[in-house]
This record gives C-alpha cells, sequence and structure tokens, in this order.
C-alpha cells in the first residue's frame, strides 16, 4: 500500500488515507476523533432542555461503564456528533456503541420524536498520533456550531458543546432513567387491585461527564490549559465572522424551530477519495505518525492472514481488538445454522 496524502485540513494537518476494506485499528495509546451522523442527516438531535440532560446522562453513565475511557471533548450537533477520546481496543467501540444505542431507546421514541428507525449511520473513527493534530482536532470540536453560522461563539451552542466546560469548567450533568427498574415497578403495581403511581423521578440517577485534558496538555495547568483554550476560542470566532461576511448567526431560537424531519445534505465527496479511508490526521512525516501507520498495517496484515484462514474453515487467530468477520454456515445436515 502507499500513503497518498489528502486535501489539507485541520489546520494543515493532511489525512493519511487507505483502502476502504480495512479492519478498524484502535489502540490504547493513541486518541481518536469519532463522528457520527444521523440517519439521512436528519435534524432528530435538535437541542432541548429534555433531549440535553438524556444526552449527558447516557455518556455520564457510559464513562462509569467504560471506566478505561478517557473523553477529551464533544459536541452534538443537530443530525451529528463529534468526540474526541482514547480507550483500550475492546472498551472504545462499546463505549460508542453504548452512546448511540441508549440515546435512540430515549429519544428516538419520544413522543415528540416517533422515529422507529435507526438513527445512526456507521462512525468513522481517525486516529490523532502527533499533540499538533490533537490541538488541531480539539479546535475542530470545538469550532462545531460556529463554523456552520450556525452561533456566533461556541458556548452560546444550545445543545450539549464541551465548550463551556473547557473554558470555565461548569459542570456537565445529565440523568439517567434505569428503564429496568422503572417497568418492573409498573408492571408489579399493575397487578394490583389499587395499583400505586409509580414515579419516574425515584428511579433517576444524576450522573456528571468529566473532560479530561488531552494528551497534548496533561502538563499543563488548569488555568494553562484554560488559557489556550480561551485562544483557540477567539480563532474560532474569528474565523465564523470572516465566513459570515458580516452575516448574523442563525441563532440558538431558530436552530430550536428546526423540524426534525429536516434534512442536511452532506458535502460530497469527490470520487477518487470514495476509495480512500482516512488513517490519521496528522503529518505524514511525523516519527509518531510513522510509528502509528507501522503499528496499522501490521494489524491490517494480521487480521488480513486470519481471514484468509478462517475463510478455510482453519482455527484462526484475530489480532485482539479487532471484531471476526461473519460467515454464514451450513451445518452437515443442510439446515441453515442455528435452525
Amino acid at each position: 500500500m502507499v500513503f497518498a496524502p489528502g486535501a489539507p485540513l485541520l489546520d494543515g494537518h493532511v489525512p493519511v488515507h487507505a483502502g476502504t476494506h480495512h479492519a478498524r485499528f484502535i489502540t490504547s495509546d493513541v486518541p481518536i476523533h469519532v463522528i457520527s451522523r444521523v440517519f439521512q442527516g436528519r435534524h432528530l438531535l435538535r437541542p432541548c432542555t429534555e433531549l440535553n440532560a438524556i444526552i449527558l446522562g447516557v455518556v455520564g453513565r457510559a464513562l462509569r461503564r467504560y471506566a478505561k475511557v478517557r473523553l477529551y471533548a464533544m459536541a452534538f450537533l443537530s443530525n451529528h456528533a463529534h468526540f474526541m477520546l482514547q480507550g483500550p481496543p475492546e472498551e472504545v467501540p462499546a463505549f460508542i456503541g453504548f452512546i448511540k444505542r441508549e440515546i435512540s431507546r430515549r429519544w428516538a421514541r419520544n413522543s415528540s420524536v416517533g422515529w422507529s428507525g435507526t438513527m445512526w449511520h456507521e462512525y468513522r473513527a481517525t486516529a490523532l498520533p502527533t499533540p499538533e493534530s490533537q490541538v488541531a482536532c480539539l479546535k475542530y470540536i470545538l469550532s462545531q456550531g460556529v463554523k456552520e453560522g450556525l452561533v456566533g461563539r461556541p458556548e452560546e451552542w444550545p445543545g450539549v458543546h464541551c465548550a463551556r466546560s473547557l473554558l470555565y469548567g461548569e459542570p456537565l450533568r445529565g440523568t439517567w432513567l434505569n428503564a429496568t427498574t422503572y417497568s418492573r415497578a409498573v408492571d408489579s403495581q399493575s397487578r394490583r387491585r389499587h395499583p400505586k403511581v409509580i414515579s419516574r423521578r425515584d428511579h433517576l440517577t444524576d450522573y456528571s461527564v468529566e473532560l479530561a485534558p488531552i494528551p497534548a496538555w496533561q502538563h499543563l495547568g488548569t488555568e494553562a490549559r484554560r488559557s489556550e483554550i480561551r485562544r483557540l476560542v477567539e480563532e474560532i470566532v474569528a474565523e465564523g465572522n470572516a465566513t459570515r461576511a458580516g452575516r448574523s448567526p442563525m441563532g440558538a431560537r431558530r436552530i430550536r424551530r428546526v423540524p426534525l424531519d429536516h434534512r442536511t445534505a452532506l458535502p460530497e465527496v469527490p470520487w477518487i477519495q470514495r476509495r480512500r479511508r482516512i488513517v490519521c490526521w496528522a503529518s505524514p512525516n511525523a516519527p509518531a505518525t510513522q510509528c502509528y501507520l507501522e503499528a496499522y498495517w501490521s494489524f491490517q496484515l494480521r487480521f488480513r492472514r486470519a481471514a484468509i484462514e478462517d475463510a478455510r474453515c482453519r482455527a484462526p487467530v484475530f489480532p485482539i481488538g479487532s471484531f471476526a468477520p461473519g460467515r454464514w454456515t451450513t451445518p452437515p445436515d443442510g439446515l441453515p445454522a442455528g435452525a
């Protein structure tokens, strides 16, 4: 494989591309940027107080459940979500899957939403092996809402956003409904002659979302990190003002009035880019990037060898952190597997 750098992105950092059919590679010592889009670009995550509490409760619960995952930044826009995080390969996919699944369960089927189908597209994960790429990614997540012309400053976004927490230390708090105990209590009371009213409040748990400092800034104190965040935010605001060219941002009030079934067309990718997969956002010649790419290709080689052995019905050994490909098997009696 030849590494082909693409168009400059993330303040001069360029993506290193690979072929499309690659196993997802996550390593515990490299942060990643994760983006997941809502199905068809619909605005199902339009900000409101109830949804914000649900999202923060789910994320807080996920951080408690997957304790080895470190969350550095996040932003939930109306039709997609961004995360910057780090953790072991056995926990990161489960962490992301937990958040997406629980938000779908608790919000998509809400009476005000009424969405019964799938709510999310598959997520994309991109490595951030260098300090510069980590800072650039943090700035990119902070710019969500501003670069689209929706709000004038990152902290003005009415939905879940890391800006106020990183700037001022404001806590990110949400609530988690224990649906299992709640449904059991409701079911138990429904069988009685004189059932009691079960309050949802009795089955709610408060969770806080703690954002860890990015590895590039772990040597800095709290005030020094906030100073760096303020610098990034002022750059974002200035760039947003220049992009709008004097026009006012959309504003929180209009954002909340956008219909849930409104679709925002995703930017078209040039045809040649569709044949590539972004491996990492970083300078291709940086030593940390080269070290990561060496580990990445070693992982892909071991996975492909195991996949070949698996196709030959042998006993393959897939690398740690990978998911073995599914395969349709037929028992000797001719019945489908599981029949």
